[in-house]
């Protein structure tokens, strides 16, 4: 079950058995079809590495996340029902199978790009197919404490969640992990908020987080690469901001392409820093 819950918290790149519950727990409080489904996608991807022997990262956790995020993107695609149950296990094998691939062919950490590869394939055959879809959320009203349900959401919205007490949870979870994960979750999501307002763009989609959660995985990989300056992750999160909005301008579903994108070109360009320091 430890496996299981790392595999969970390393959504949020933590290899820690109780943040992993408590967020598990914020998930169940939003929905128990999406607190099954991410058990469930956690344990099919940690099942599959430990058949091939690569036990060091099922034990870190490294081979559940991949699987629960696709458990729970199906269920974000399709509402639940045995089409979307019967999808589940085998699409977080087959994220964990491209993770594992990924980590021994490359340095560069392969974060949630099998998720989106994965849920970006689903959502592509359920268009073509004419499925029924999940309803979106409903535009939201702007209330006196806007600024704090924005900044749980966004950090709830990393797992499709938009309960700001599941945000809240998600947040003490993190704290439980890493103090410095949850206060780097925080900044993050609260500086989308006031760059999303300052910038003009669409109020109901600040208010439900949906320009904090790239942020808050950007900050947190960025932390924990020891990008160097602390400018490289405040800019990490603006570049994902930008890059979600781009993605809503085009109207294209996002998920967590903007932090996939704003981290590999962060780490790059703090790199080519460093190199060109030595060198000088």
């Amino acid at each position: 079950m430890r496996m299981l819950l790392r595999g969970i918290s390393q959504i949020y790149l933590l290899s820690s058995g109780w943040a992993g519950a408590l967020l598990l727990g914020a998930v169940a409080w939003q929905s128990g079809s999406l607190a099954g489904a991410c058990l469930l996608g956690a344990l099919a991807g940690t099942l599959w590495a430990l058949s091939i022997g690569d036990i060091a990262g099922s034990r870190a956790g490294l081979n559940g996340y991949n699987g629960a995020l696709a458990g729970l993107g199906v269920m974000a695609v399709l509402p639940p029902g045995w089409l979307a149950w019967s999808l589940v296990a085998p699409l977080a094998v087959l994220a964990t199978w491209m993770a594992h691939a990924w980590r021994c062919r490359s340095a560069v950490p392969p974060y949630t790009a099998p998720f989106v590869l994965v849920t970006w394939l689903v959502m592509a055959v359920a268009a073509g197919l004419g499925l029924p879809g999940v309803a979106t959320a409903a535009a939201v009203e702007m209330p006196w404490n806007s600024a704090v349900l924005s900044l749980v959401r966004g950090v709830g919205q990393v797992m499709f969640m938009d309960d700001p007490w599941a945000g809240a949870l998600c947040v003490l979870g993190l704290a439980l992990g890493a103090p410095a994960a949850a206060l780097s979750a925080a900044l993050a999501s609260g500086l989308c908020f006031l760059a999303a307002g300052l910038a003009g763009f669409p109020a109901d989609a600040a208010l439900l987080g949906l320009y904090g959660f790239n942020a808050v995985l950007t900050a947190e990989a960025l932390r924990t690469a020891r990008a160097g300056h602390w400018l490289w992750p405040c800019l990490g999160v603006l570049l994902s901001l930008g890059l979600m909005r781009g993605f809503q301008w085009l109207e294209l579903p996002s998920l967590t392409a903007p932090f996939l994108l704003a981290t590999w070109a962060a780490r790059w360009a703090a790199q080519e820093c460093r190199r060109q320091a030595r060198t000088a």
